[in-house]
């Protein structure tokens, strides 16, 4: 059973891997509220980058509440291929309540899986 913990090697650390995702992106999920950049990496495991300016959530509640949610959809969700995403909370993503920010998640990584498995589909 794979571990459920969203420890270092599950996460983008390094700017260099954040312009990575950002130059050779494959994948790209946007709403007004979130936006997601993702390619396929060479590694074990797929990665999370948070990006949750204070520009666009004011308050430190919300930036966190909205990253927590973010890595709990993330660390729950399973791909076929290991993937690196970066995730963009956009204007006011803190005003939707829990659940239609998990809701919304849980949809955003759907199409992101189905995305990517569509893309193995063609690369087969």
């Amino acid at each position: 059973m794979p571990s459920l913990r969203f420890n270092k090697e599950k996460r983008l650390l390094k700017a260099s891997e954040f312009q990575e995702v950002f130059d050779t992106n494959t994948f790209k999920i946007a709403h007004p509220k979130l936006l997601m950049l993702a390619k396929f990496n060479c590694r074990d495991n797929s990665r999370l980058g948070l990006v949750v300016g204070k520009k666009n959530i004011s308050t430190a509640v919300g930036r966190n509440s909205v990253k927590r949610i973010v890595r709990e959809t993330f660390r729950l969700e399973q791909f076929s291929q290991p993937i690196d995403v970066v995730f963009f909370a956009r204007r006011d993503a803190h005003k939707l309540s829990s659940d239609e920010m998990t809701l919304l998640l849980q949809q955003s990584w759907c199409r992101l899986r189905q995305r990517c498995d569509k893309q193995e589909e063609k690369n087969a």
